[in-house]
């Protein structure tokens, strides 16, 4: 089912009065650090050679050891994901013969990386981010931002000028819960003064956005598929691959 066309905010209580947008991969785009060549950038300064024809491997096993550790963990927040992101792909790109990297080297590596994720420095707004806010408040419509994360949301929204186009922020460190549930949503929608039934979740993951927000009892949400990975038709939400298509999926003027 596609997001409804919503009337404009000021045709009555039913109409569309907040978006809550994801951060990472949505609003904010992540730097060189965290590309192949970053990474083995990093690994360098602490003695370690990897391979940059493994990259997709390693992001297979980051994928799974972040999937066994939040089976385990369930939505609780986790201190400690992005270290094992980080540490499962410098593990997997430094193999040799099937033999893995030295212990200590590994953790000290996965440890600069994980530093280097919470420095905004690190990070850059999309081209669509900007444009697309400015559309959102011009219609009237409180804006949200929503992440699993333990970083401060509101030293982003400092760093990349975002105060006159962001209500609110929540992350899962501050509620205790990752997205899908349905508390980290609650908090989102209190932050910014709206009812669940009034509001939209942008983002790029199927399970902790789409279908997170929808179990939450929003009204509607958006897949931002910004790599052109999932089918345009979808069962549960419109799916758009840059924000520049949201205002028109939502009706906006």
């Amino acid at each position: 089912m596609r997001v409804k066309r919503w009337p404009r905010v000021a045709d009555g209580p039913a109409a569309l009065r907040a978006v809550l947008l994801d951060v990472d991969f949505t609003v904010l785009r992540p730097g060189a650090s965290f590309s192949v060549e970053g990474y083995c950038a990093t690994a360098a300064r602490f003695g370690l050679r990897l391979d940059p024809d493994r990259w997709r491997e390693a992001e297979r096993r980051a994928a799974a050891a972040v999937a066994a550790r939040r089976g385990e963990r369930g939505d609780r927040h986790d201190d400690g994901v992005h270290l094992t992101i980080a540490e499962a792909i410098v593990t997997t790109m430094g193999e040799r013969d099937g033999e893995p990297p030295a212990r200590q080297r590994v953790d000290l590596c996965a440890a600069a990386i994980v530093a280097a994720w919470g420095r905004p420095e690190n990070f850059a707004l999309y081209d669509d981010v900007r444009p697309c806010l400015a559309r959102l408040r011009a219609n009237g419509l409180a804006v949200g931002l929503i992440s699993n994360t333990t970083r401060d949301l509101d030293e982003l929204i400092t760093a990349f000028a975002l105060g006159d186009l962001v209500d609110g922020a929540v992350t899962s460190a501050q509620v205790g819960v990752f997205k899908p549930a349905p508390a980290i949503f609650a908090a989102a929608l209190e932050r910014i003064d709206a009812a669940a039934g009034e509001a939209v979740m942008v983002g790029d993951s199927r399970r902790d956005d789409v279908e997170g927000a929808l179990a939450a009892g929003l009204a509607g949400a958006v897949l931002l598929d910004r790599d052109g990975r999932s089918s345009r038709r979808d069962g549960r939400a419109a799916v758009i691959g840059s924000l520049d298509e949201l205002p028109a999926v939502l009706g906006l003027v």
